[in-house]
């Protein structure tokens, strides 16, 4: 992640109890810092403090949105970034999977697309400089590119739709153009979720060439 936010400085100031913001509540707890301050703008540009600070928040949102022990996160974040070095693309769809079967059936069923994308955001953003989400190129934006030193993976998730609908996405909107010439394998991943089932109700990978 890069930096968190730009404030001004009343951002500092609020201490409403009944109606606390998030920003200045996070600042005064330590889990942010200022990194920057441009004098002509009045803006601090607010960031982790560092590494360790930033995988505890970490932690503690994943375990929030699966209503499970922030704990259990990394070790499960740790297999998916195996997976992905491995490029056992099974093998993460199924820790994808399985990070969902946590979630609550009353919150899954309720949960509306952006859910699901802020959930895998959440567990892609703790890989690290491997992933970035909702990634702006020519003709549109992909949900998830995750990048190791010998493939690149791009992911576009849908819910209560198909996989196959998500991987024509890519293919349609030419989100690969943009990585053909890294030199790594570009492979495109679709995801569909099933609010009906709780889980990854279908996901296709198709290996792109050059």
């Amino acid at each position: 992640m890069s930096k968190f936010s730009k404030v001004g400085a009343s951002a500092f100031e609020s201490y409403n109890l009944e109606k606390l913001e998030t920003v200045p509540l996070l600042f005064q707890t330590g889990y942010l810092t200022i990194k920057a301050y441009d004098p002509q703008l009045l803006l601090y540009t607010l960031d982790y403090p560092n590494r360790e600070v930033k995988d505890s928040m970490l932690q503690h949102l994943i375990g929030a949105f699966r209503h499970g022990e922030a704990s259990t996160s990394t070790p499960a974040v740790v297999r998916l970034y195996k997976a992905f070095l491995n490029d056992d693309l099974p093998a993460a769809i199924e820790l994808i999977d399985s990070l969902f079967q946590t979630i609550p059936y009353q919150l899954f069923i309720e949960a509306k697309e952006n859910f699901y994308h802020a959930l895998v955001h959440l567990l892609f953003t703790y890989l690290g400089q491997y992933m970035q989400s909702e990634v702006s190129v020519s003709r549109g934006r992909l949900d998830a590119v995750v990048q190791t030193d010998t493939h690149i993976y791009l992911f576009e998730f849908k819910l209560n739709q198909s996989a196959g609908a998500a991987l024509e996405q890519v293919r349609s909107r030419g989100y690969a153009d943009a990585y053909r010439q890294s030199g790594r394998e570009v492979v495109a991943v679709g995801v569909n979720f099933s609010s009906e089932r709780k889980a990854v109700e279908a996901w296709k990978a198709e290996r792109l060439k050059e």
